[in-house]
Formats: structure tokens, sequence, C-alpha cells
């Protein structure tokens, strides 16, 4: 959802937020939605039925009507579970790499070229499903582009931003042309650049990432 997900969603609350909840629902709720998030994988959406999703958990049906009440409310639940994910994964690569203005942006690029989230596969059934909202993609990719710009610059944002969700798309769809050796060097140019590199400097090919 690029890495890579319409990959959007509603700001997920933090723990912190919410200290009156209960213990108990939440993680089962999240179990819930991992597991929904495993069938669409395996089956598409299709796959994605009360039965199906019962079954696969030991939940009754009054137990998973009691938390998505309607398909409608688990297919938008399952979206902002699989944002989650593309979050939690961008989080832990920009956390990996030390301070610096490119931080956000080569932690996210990071993340997405090499599917940290490991829900890319999910992604594209859901895109397939037509269930993305388009304009709730429009302001999650917007909220991170933002996030990124704001050390890196547009320009080197907006760029190195392009390329890594175009290729995104484009394997998603099973559309690529690079094979895996001109992948890598790809990923070396577009992580050069978002750590500072200048464009002539990478097309001359003598930068190397860092």
């Amino acid at each position: 959802m690029s890495a890579h997900a319409g990959r959007n969603a509603k700001p997920m609350s933090s723990v912190a937020e919410q200290p009156t909840k209960k213990r108990g629902r939440p993680s089962m709720k999240a179990a819930l939605l991992d597991a929904a998030l495993d069938l669409v994988a395996e089956g598409g959406v299709q796959a994605l039925t009360y039965e199906a999703l019962a079954e696969r958990t030991g939940a009754s049906k009054g137990g998973l009507l009691y938390h998505f009440p309607s398909k409608e409310a688990l297919f938008q639940e399952i979206t902002e579970q699989l944002i989650a994910r593309y979050r939690a994964a961008r989080q832990s690569a920009i956390e990996a790499l030390p301070a610096g203005p490119a931080r956000e942006l080569k932690g996210n690029t990071i993340a997405s070229l090499r599917n940290s989230s490991k829900s890319d596969n999910v992604s594209a059934k859901m895109m397939v499903s037509g269930l993305w909202d388009a304009e709730q993609g429009k302001k999650y990719r917007r909220a991170r582009f933002d996030e990124m710009s704001r050390g890196a610059g547009f320009n080197r944002t907006a760029v190195v931003y392009l390329a890594t969700e175009g290729l995104w798309f484009m394997e998603l769809a099973g559309r690529s042309p690079f094979t895996a050796e001109e992948r890598l060097k790809i990923e070396t140019i577009l992580l050069a650049l978002a750590d500072g590199a200048q464009i002539e400097t990478v097309l001359d090919g003598t930068t190397q990432d860092k």
C-alpha cells in the first residue's frame, strides 16, 4: 500500500490516549483483524466471510457481529489494520536510522521497497477488489508526503516518493519490467537520493547506498 496501501484512513489512537479501555477487547479485535487479513491474502476479498473468519479464529458469529456489525464495518476495519501495519513498518525503519533531515524519507523508502510490513500481497488483493477509498487514500498519502518533506524538502521528496510508489504499484500489479539486479540498482539509487546525494552523482553511478 508501498510497500504500500488506498493503503488510508483515520489516524490511529495511541495506547496512551486511551488509558481507560479494557485490556481484553482491543487485543481480541486486533487478532480478528489479523486473521481477516490472512484470509484476504490467501483467497482474495471474496474469501472473507463471517463463517470463514469464525472458523479461522474460533470466535462465535455473535462475537464477530459485536466487533463488526456489518460487512462494510469489517472491510473498513481491515483497511485501517492494514494501514497500521504499514505505519508500524515505516516507523521501525525510521527508528533504525541515525538522526538527520532525511530520516523519514529514507525510512519510508526502505520500508516500501523492501516490503517491511509483509503486507503487499494483501494490498494487491484489496486494490483489485475496489475496496480502497480514493479520497481516503489521497489524504493518507498526502500526510505521508508532508512528514517526509519537512526534513528532505519538497523537490527531493517528490522525486524519491514518486519513483518508490511507481515501482511499488508496478510490482503490486505484476507489471515491473526490471530484473532483480536492476531492481537492486534502483533501490541503491533511490536510497542515495533520499540520503542527500546529488542527482548528477547518482546518474554518473559514483554513489553508493549508505
